[in-house]
């Protein structure tokens, strides 16, 4: 048996000291102190210090839970990782992800309601992509399928037409054909299938500029020229042809550009 002979407040708010028989005895967080009742000249057992002690643990998990929560929405799984770096048990982890999820704060099924939701509005992120960076997050696949059967097709067009948008405006200084071709593998990268890429692509349109085109291959053929300078005249026309060909201007302008360029050097 021990007796609370004086509880004192801690710098830190809502956290306390607890001395048995004058000595300090443990730690204790508000939630515990209301909880058991603590107060001074209140005998404690082995038994009631124990399951005070045990009942700390949990509460102390709770709030480190909490607070990973406050910020940022976390699934279950992502919760769970951040308790176990705290080295707590198993049972208690299990404890508090069930009381986190009693008060509201853990719904998995909200959770992906809410990233789909983003991404449809806001987002850039296809189907495939999605699916794995919610797995990721420890979300089941059963429930994923759920909620990703209830998107219409033209829902990702939307979200691949907005993807497509900001790749073009990144590379509007590139030849046509290399826009396209950037344009589809981002699209890919991003997790959109080739239907919905198709149907994006038709909706953005894009279309060439012939004279915006025709200047930047003069400009990258005249830096080409001067970087293959050191070669033969045969060979450094192919140099600067097959490079030319890779940024995706067409041959015949390539061709043109080069006979200008051999009849100026």
């Amino acid at each position: 048996m021990a007796q609370i002979t004086k509880i004192t407040a801690q710098k830190r708010r809502g956290r306390y000291n607890i001395f048995l028989d004058g000595q300090y005895a443990f730690p204790v967080s508000e939630t515990t102190l209301v909880t058991y009742h603590l107060a001074k000249g209140m005998t404690l057992t082995a038994d009631m210090i124990a399951q005070i002690k045990d009942s700390e643990v949990v509460a102390m998990g709770l709030e480190i839970g909490l607070n990973y929560i406050t910020h940022q929405s976390r699934t279950r799984q992502e919760v769970r990782e951040r308790l176990e770096k705290e080295e707590l048990p198993k049972d208690v982890i299990g404890q508090i992800l069930t009381r986190l999820t009693e008060l509201g704060f853990l719904d998995d099924v909200d959770y992906v309601k809410r990233y789909l939701e983003a991404d449809l509005k806001m987002g850039d992120s296809g189907p495939r992509v999605v699916q794995y960076k919610l797995r990721q997050k420890g979300i089941a696949t059963e429930l994923l399928a759920d909620q990703l059967a209830g998107i219409e097709s033209d829902e990702w067009t939307a979200v691949a037409v907005r993807a497509g948008q900001k790749n073009l405006r990144h590379h509007r200084n590139r030849a046509y054909k290399d826009q396209l071709q950037r344009l589809r593998v981002n699209l890919m990268q991003k997790g959109f299938d080739e239907a919905t890429i198709q149907a994006a692509i038709a909706k953005l349109d894009p279309q060439p500029d012939p004279e915006a085109e025709l200047t930047m291959l003069k400009t990258e053929a005249e830096k080409q020229w001067r970087l293959k300078q050191r070669y033969d005249e045969r060979t450094r026309k192919q140099k600067v042809k097959t490079a030319l060909f890779r940024k995706g201007f067409d041959l015949a302008a390539i061709d043109d550009v080069l006979s200008e360029l051999v009849d100026e050097s």
